[in-house]
């Protein structure tokens, strides 16, 4: 079995997803975002397929497949959708991170009845006398969740998302995953005993790596599409060396992306302590996704900063996907703690 074989049913499962994407994702993903329309078809759309519980065990009514076909999936997703590949993220972070408690609500999650954002421990809130009490600028799905799980010191609790304040937030991209400022003053939440912040977070970095390496490839597709078409002194752009060099190293680098991000996740799944390789899948494919949507957008000139030709809005969601969940630079500090320090 080479590094990104799956199995029959996993194949099954990832080619389903993928069917989904070019039928209904593609053909929209564009104009939902120019427009900040939040994609709750498609999040509606994923939970019937039964993705949700991809991941999880199944004693606990999931499929059990483990993350690998997760990060396939999601790859295919994030080519098209940053938006909907990260609202994915959170509401399986939710759900794995539940996967050890069992209940109505994580049955809830699981089945996508309820839409959770998950905010992880980068933000500070803390959690005492049953009161949850913090903020965060910048939360996917804050703006049309149901249900909060945060991540409080020690605690992993459960908030009613309309307890809090939840402000609309513009950043650069992700303008279709409803994202916003949360603020919790002292507000009722529930302790979920035995829940693992440490399975959310692995979630957040194998799939970060995975909806990057998907915007890595989308915009390599982009700039050579492009390149194919646009005749410059004579001869298509794509047969000029420089574009072609451009193409190669962007290539290069989301395939390497790739490979990590799989490792990570098939490390995880044989048991092993996957942690150190998510963090390094993540940066490199989020380094990557930077990488190949700027050189997208100078292959293109003028027109890859329009939003008819996508670019832009990869590079905009690769940019976001820099900072999310304590950003890369966090993450980096934290390997270089522990091989250096």
């Amino acid at each position: 079995m080479h590094n990104l074989q799956l199995t029959d049913d996993q194949e099954m499962v990832v080619d389903t997803v993928k069917k989904f994407v070019v039928d209904s994702v593609a053909p929209k993903a564009q104009e939902l975002d120019e427009h900040r329309t939040f994609v709750r078809d498609w999040c509606d759309a994923l939970a019937e397929l039964g993705v949700y519980g991809l991941s999880l065990a199944e004693d606990k009514g999931g499929a059990g497949m483990g993350l690998v076909p997760f990060v396939a999936a999601l790859e295919a997703v994030g080519e098209h959708s940053g938006s909907l590949a990260r609202l994915w993220i959170g509401q399986m972070q939710a759900v794995m991170a539940l996967e050890s408690v069992g209940g109505d609500l994580l049955d809830e999650l699981a089945a996508g009845s309820k839409l959770a954002a998950f905010i992880g421990a980068e933000h500070g809130f803390t959690f005492a006398d049953g009161r949850l009490t913090g903020s965060a600028a910048f939360v996917p799905a804050a703006l049309e969740a149901d249900v909060l799980i945060v991540v409080a010191g020690d605690a992993v609790v459960q908030v009613d998302a309309s307890a809090c304040t939840r402000t609309a937030t513009t950043g650069l991209g992700l303008n279709s995953a409803a994202c916003g400022r949360v603020e919790c003053d002292g507000v009722g939440a529930t302790e979920l005993a035995g829940a693992d912040a440490h399975k959310a977070e692995l979630v957040a970095l194998v799939g970060t790596a995975a909806a990057a390496v998907g915007a890595g490839v989308g915009s390599v597709r982009v700039g050579r599409n492009h390149a194919a078409e646009r005749i410059a002194f004579g001869k298509p752009l794509l047969a000029q060396q420089a574009v072609q060099r451009k193409l190669v190293e962007s290539t290069r680098r989301v395939e390497a992306a790739r490979q990590l991000t799989w490792h990570a996740a098939r490390l995880a799944d044989l048991g092993g302590d996957a942690a150190d390789a998510a963090a390094h899948a993540r940066i490199t494919a989020v380094d990557a996704a930077v990488q190949a949507s700027d050189e997208a957008i100078q292959i293109l000139g003028g027109y890859g900063y329009t939003v008819e030709y996508h670019a832009e809005r990869h590079y905009r969601d690769a940019k976001t996907f820099e900072v999310l969940d304590g950003g890369s630079n966090a993450l980096r500090d934290r390997l270089a703690a522990k091989a250096f320090v």
